[in-house]
C-alpha cells in the first residue's frame, strides 16, 4: 500500500516516460477487452499482455477485470487487479486512467469495510481530478463525482451525516450536469438515507422516489432493487411489516439472479429482520443462514456485523442467553472493526488538503516541462541523489562536530573537576601545618611562652609541620622535573636488595605502632641492576605509606621481589580496604581523588602520579590489582641493565634513608594538654582532630580554662561524645574513618548529645562547604589557619549561651511558670517531656530512682546527669524531685477527696512526714495548708 502511494507521489512529481501508442492499436485493445463477457477470457488476455509487456493493454484489461471481480464479490482479487492497472497508468503517465484505478480501489476497499484505505484512494483520485487542466471533460467530471460519492459513503458509514450530506449534494449537481440517470439515482438514494437516519421520514420518501424514477429511467435493476430496500426500511420504521416484506421480497427477487451478492445481502438481511419482528423464526433463520454464508464468502465485515447481531436477536427471543451473548460479542467485534476509524476523518481531511495543495503545484510543473520529461526526470534524479548525498555529508559533519564538541566539553568539565578537587585538597594539606606554624608563631610573637622547654616543644611542632609542607612542595617539584626532564637522575649499578630492605625497615616502627605486620620477602639476596636510588626511595615510600594509611589494625603488608627474564618485579601488597573498580583506571591521574563518598582518607592526589612518572623514568612499568574489602597489589617491573650504559657502583653508605617521622594515634592524648579537672563548674570540651600538632595547639589555647578530651577520628569522637556528654565539641571536617559531616549528623540525631554546641575548624573554606557544615548542625565555622582569639571568643560565647539558657529555665521553674520549657529548643523540650512521662510511669510503680529512670531513657546515670545539667542547670535528683512535687500539687488541686497520704504514695513518697517537709521547702506550705488555702 505504501509503495503504491509513493509511486503515485513520484508520478505527480516527475515527468512521465513518453509512450507512443497508435490509435488503431488502442481501438483494437479496447474492443477486444470489452467484447469479453467471461472472467476467464479476461484473465487469459491479461496474462498475454503481461508476457508481451503491453502496458496499455494490461491497464485496460485490469480495469475491466477488476470491475468483473467486484461484481462477483471477489473483492481481494479486484484490489490486486486494480493495483496492477494503477501501476500501468503511472508508467504510461495516463492521469485519467490513474484516477479511475484509484476510484476502483476505493470502492473495493469500501465493500470490504476497510475505510481507511478506501478514503485514501478516493481522496487521492479527487486530488488528481482537481489537478487536471481540462476539468470540463465529461470523463473527468464523472470520475470526480465518483470520488465524491465514495467519500460521502465513507462518512455516512462513519455516521458523519452532516459532512456526508454536503458531499452527496455536490456529487448530485455533478451528475445532473452530466445527465447521468444512474449517478442521480445513487446520490438521491444516499441523501434519502441521511434523512432516514435523521428521522425525517417524509423527506426520505421524496428522495427515494426520485431515486426510483432515475433508476427506472436508466433501467438499472440494481438501483431499482436498492430503492425497494429503502421503501421497505421506511415501512419497517412505521411497523408496517407486511408492506415492508413486499418491498424487501421485490428487492430480493430482482437480485436473486445477479452475481452481485454484496447488494443482495441487503434484502436478505432485511427479510430476516422483519420475519424476526413478526415472530416467524423459521423463515428468519433460513434467510439468516443464507446471509451468513454469503457475507463470509465475500468477506464483508459490515454485513457480518449485521448477521451476528440478527443471530443475537434470534437466540435472545428464543431464550438462549449464552448463545445470544456469544453472537452479540461477535457482532460488536465486527462493528468495531468497521467503526474504529471514526476519529481518523479529521486528520485525513487535513492531510488530503495538504496533499491536494502540494500536488496542484506539482502538476503545473509537470505540464510546463512535459516536452522535456525524460531529461528533466534524469536531472531531477541526479539532483536528488546529489542533495541526499550532500545532506548526508552535512549531517555527518554536523554529527562529528557536535560529538567532538560534547567530548571536549566533557573533557573540560573533567579537567575542571580535577583541578577543583586538587586545589580543595591541596589547600587542606597546606592549611593544616600552617595552622600550627602560624598559631605557635603568634604565641611567640605575643610573648605567651616563657619556659625553655616550651620553646623547644614549639620549635619541634613548627619544624615538623614545616617539613610536612616542604615534603609536599618537593613532591610537586618532583612531578614537574620528571615531566619536563629537568632533573638529571643519578644512576647507580649494584645490589638493590639491601637498599630495598633498608627502605622497608624504615617503616617498621610506624607499622608496629599501627599494629600492622610489615614483611620484606626477596626471592634472591643479590640482584645487581641499574637503578636511581632517589627515585626508588620515593616510589617505595609512597606505596608503603599508602598501604599503611589504608590498612586497618592487625592487617598485613608484604613487599616481595622476583627475577624473571632480566626484569626485577617488586610486589607491594596489603590487606586494606581496596580500590573501587571504577577508580582503578584513574588512580595514576594527577590530582585524582576517587569517589568522595567511599574514600574517607584525604590526600593531595599527587603521590601515585609521581610514582608512575618515576617508574617510567627508570624505564619500568607499574600495574595494580585491587578488590574492595580484600586488598591491593602494586607490581613494579624494572629492567636490570640499560644497554650500552655504564654507571658508578652503588655504595650503601652514600645513601641516607630518611626515616618516616610519624607517630601512632594510640597514646596521643598522653602528650596532649588535658586542661583542668572536669567537674560541674569546669566545662568539658571534646577536640576531634586527626592531626596531632593541630590538636596540641588547640589544647594549649584552652587548657587553662577548660577540661579537655581528644579523639583522632570521627568514630572515636562520636563514642567519646556519648560517653562523656561534653559541654562543647571542636571538630575537623576531613578525617579518616568517619568525617566531620557524619559526626555532626550523628550528634544532632541523638537525644543524648543533640544539645551540645559544635564548632567546626577546617581547611575547607568554600561557601558550599560552610553551608553544608551548617546544614549538618555546626554552631560555628572557623577556617584554618584560624585566629586564636576568635576561637576563644567563639567557645566562650557558645558556653555562655548555654549557661544563660539554663539560667532562664531554672528561674522560670523557680517562679513556677508553666511555660518554662517553651524557652528551650524543640529537641530539649522533647527530651524533658519524655523524661517527665517516664518519671510519671515510675511513680506508679513506686520505683523512682535515678538508675532506673536513666535506663528507661537509654542512658547511663552520668549521661543523664550531664544532659540535665546542660539543659536545665539542675542535677538529676533535684529535677526528678521537682517533677514529683509538681505532680503532687496537681493532685491536691484536682483530687479534693483523695487523702494526702495516698497522694504521697502516688508520687513515690513512702514517708508522709518526709513528703510534707519536702513539699513545704518547695511551695512554702505544707500539703494540708495548701489544700486549706484552696478551699
Amino acid at each position: 500500500m505504501c509503495c503504491l502511494l509513493i509511486s503515485c507521489t513520484f508520478f505527480s512529481c516527475i515527468q512521465p516516460e513518453e509512450t507512443h501508442i497508435a490509435s488503431w492499436e488502442r481501438q483494437y485493445i479496447d474492443s477486444l477487452v470489452h467484447a469479453q463477457k467471461e472472467v476467464d477470457s479476461l484473465e487469459q488476455i491479461r496474462d498475454r499482455f503481461i508476457q508481451e509487456d503491453n502496458h496499455y493493454g494490461l491497464m485496460v484489461t485490469c480495469k475491466t477485470l477488476g470491475q468483473r471481480y467486484r461484481s462477483e464479490n471477489r473483492f481481494m482479487d479486484a484490489v490486486k487487479c486494480h493495483k496492477l492497472g494503477m501501476e500501468q497508468a503511472i508508467l504510461l503517465a495516463d492521469t485519467l486512467e490513474l484516477i479511475q484505478a484509484l476510484n476502483n480501489l476505493g470502492t473495493n476497499y469500501r465493500r470490504l469495510g476497510i475505510l481507511t484505505e478506501a478514503s485514501t484512494f478516493h481522496y487521492r483520485a479527487l486530488s488528481f481530478c482537481e489537478l487536471l487542466q481540462n476539468k470540463t471533460d465529461k470523463l473527468t467530471q464523472k470520475q470526480r463525482v465518483i470520488s465524491l460519492n465514495g467519500i460521502g459513503n465513507i462518512y455516512l458509514t462513519l455516521d458523519n451525516r452532516q459532512l456526508a450530506d454536503s458531499i452527496f449534494r455536490i456529487a448530485l449537481r455533478g451528475e445532473q450536469q452530466l445527465g447521468s440517470a444512474v449517478g442521480q439515482a445513487i446520490n438521491y438514494a444516499n441523501l434519502g438515507a441521511i434523512f432516514e437516519s435523521n428521522g425525517q421520514t417524509d423527506s426520505a420518501w421524496i428522495y427515494y422516489q426520485h431515486s426510483m424514477k432515475q433508476n427506472q429511467k436508466a433501467k438499472s435493476d440494481l438501483g431499482i432493487s436498492l430503492c425497494h430496500n429503502s421503501f421497505g426500511r421506511l415501512y419497517e420504521k412505521d411497523c408496517l411489516w407486511d408492506s415492508a416484506l413486499v418491498e424487501y421480497q421485490a428487492s430480493y427477487d430482482i437480485m436473486a439472479g445477479s452475481k452481485d451478492r454484496w447488494h443482495w445481502l441487503e434484502s436478505c438481511l432485511a427479510l430476516t429482520r422483519v420475519h424476526l419482528k413478526k415472530g416467524d423464526y423459521s423463515k428468519a433463520y433460513a434467510y439468516l443462514e443464507q446471509a451468513k454464508k454469503t457475507a463470509t464468502d465475500i468477506k464483508s465485515l459490515e454485513h457480518l456485523a449485521q448477521v451476528y447481531y440478527l443471530y443475537y436477536q434470534w437466540y435472545d427471543q428464543k431464550g438462549d442467553c449464552r448463545k445470544a451473548l456469544d453472537y452479540y460479542i461477535q457482532s460488536r467485534i465486527y462493528t468495531d472493526s468497521v467503526m474504529n476509524f471514526k476519529n481518523l476523518h479529521h486528520a485525513q481531511n487535513l492531510r488530503i488538503q495538504f496533499v491536494s495543495d502540494r500536488h496542484r503545484d506539482e502538476i503545473n510543473v509537470l505540464e510546463r516541462s512535459y516536452e522535456n520529461e525524460r531529461r528533466t526526470h534524469n536531472y531531477l534524479l541526479i539532483a536528488s541523489l546529489a542533495i541526499i548525498l550532500l545532506a548526508v555529508t552535512m549531517i555527518g559533519f554536523l554529527w562529528y562536530f557536535l560529538h567532538s564538541r560534547r567530548k571536549m566539553i566533557r573533557m573540560m568539565q573533567h579537567v575542571e573537576e580535577i583541578r577543583s578537587n586538587f586545589f580543595t585538597n591541596i589547600t587542606h594539606e597546606f592549611r593544616t601545618p600552617l595552622t600550627v606554624i602560624l598559631g605557635y608563631s603568634r604565641l611567640l610573637e605575643n610573648g605567651t611562652v616563657f619556659l625553655k622547654q616550651d620553646l623547644q616543644s614549639l620549635g619541634q611542632y613548627i619544624t615538623r609541620q614545616g617539613n610536612n609542607l616542604l615534603d609536599l612542595v618537593n613532591q610537586l617539584l618532583d612531578i614537574s622535573k620528571v615531566k619536563s626532564a629537568v632533573g638529571n637522575p643519578e644512576w647507580r649499578t649494584g645490589n638493590v636488595v639491601p637498599y630495598l630492605h633498608m627502605l622497608v625497615e624504615s617503616f617498621q616502627d610506624l607499622a608496629r605502632q599501627k599494629r600492622i605486620e610489615l614483611q620484606f620477602l626477596p626471592s634472591q639476596n643479590t640482584v645487581n641492576m641499574d637503578f636511581v636510588p632517589d627515585y626508588l626511595q620515593k616510589i617505595l615510600r609512597n606505596l608503603i605509606s599508602n598501604a599503611l594509611n589504608y590498612t586497618p589494625a592487625y592487617g598485613k603488608i608484604c613487599i616481595d621481589t622476583d627475577l624473571t627474564d632480566n626484569m626485577l618485579e617488586i610486589h607491594v601488597s596489603d590487606t586494606g580496604k581496596g580500590i573501587a573498580e571504577e577508580d582503578l583506571p584513574h588512580i595514576f591521574d594527577l590530582f585524582y581523588q576517587g569517589n568522595k563518598e567511599k574514600v574517607k582518607e584525604v590526600g593531595s592526589g599527587i603521590g601515585l602520579s609521581l610514582v608512575q612518572k618515576l617508574v617510567m623514568s627508570m624505564n619500568g612499568t607499574i600495574e595494580v590489582e585491587s578488590k574492595v574489602g580484600i586488598g591491593t597489589i602494586f607490581t613494579l617491573f624494572f629492567p636490570l641493565f640499560h644497554k650500552g650504559q655504564e654507571y658508578p657502583d652503588f655504595r650503601l653508605n652514600e645513601i641516607t634513608i630518611e626515616k618516616v617521622a610519624l607517630t601512632t594515634k594510640d597514646g596521643e592524648s598522653e602528650n596532649l594538654p588535658q586542661g583542668k579537672e572536669s567537674n560541674e563548674h569546669t566545662p568539658l570540651i571534646l577536640v576531634v582532630e586527626d592531626n596531632l600538632d593541630v590538636a596540641h595547639y588547640i589544647g594549649s589555647l584552652l587548657q587553662e580554662r577548660y577540661a579537655l578530651r581528644y579523639a583522632y577520628n570521627g568514630r572515636i569522637g562520636i563514642e567519646l561524645a556519648y560517653e562523656l556528654v561534653p559541654d562543647l565539641i571542636l571538630t575537623d571536617l576531613m578525617m579518616p574513618v568517619v568525617d566531620g559531616y557524619a559526626l555532626l549528623r550523628c550528634i544532632r540525631e541523638s537525644e543524648t548529645v543533640n544539645h551540645i554546641p559544635v564548632i567546626v575548624i577546617t581547611a575547607r573554606c568554600t561557601e558550599e562547604d560552610r553551608i553544608k557544615g551548617i546544614e549538618a548542625g555546626a554552631d560555628a565555622y572557623l577556617y584554618k589557619p584560624f585566629n586564636a582569639e576568635e576561637l576563644l571568643v567563639r567557645v566562650d560565647y557558645l558556653l555562655d549561651s548555654r549557661r544563660m539558657l539554663r539560667s532562664k529555665y531554672a528561674y522560670a521553674v523557680r517562679q513556677q511558670f508553666t511555660n518554662a520549657e517553651k524557652q528551650l529548643a524543640i529537641a530539649d523540650q522533647q527530651f524533658l517531656n519524655r523524661l517527665t512521662d517516664i518519671t510519671y510511669r515510675q511513680m506508679e510503680t513506686g520505683q523512682v530512682d535515678v538508675e532506673t529512670i536513666a535506663s528507661k531513657m537509654c542512658m547511663t546515670r552520668q549521661q543523664l546527669t550531664r544532659k540535665l545539667q546542660a539543659v536545665t542547670g539542675e542535677s538529676t535528683v533535684v529535677y526528678l524531685m521537682r517533677i514529683r512535687l509538681n505532680k503532687a500539687k496537681q493532685l491536691l488541686d484536682s483530687c479534693v477527696d483523695m487523702q494526702i497520704g495516698d497522694i504521697a504514695i502516688k508520687c513515690g513518697f513512702e514517708d508522709n512526714a518526709y513528703f510534707s517537709r519536702i513539699f513545704k521547702q518547695y511551695f512554702h506550705l505544707t500539703p494540708s495548708q495548701y489544700r486549706k488555702q484552696l478551699k
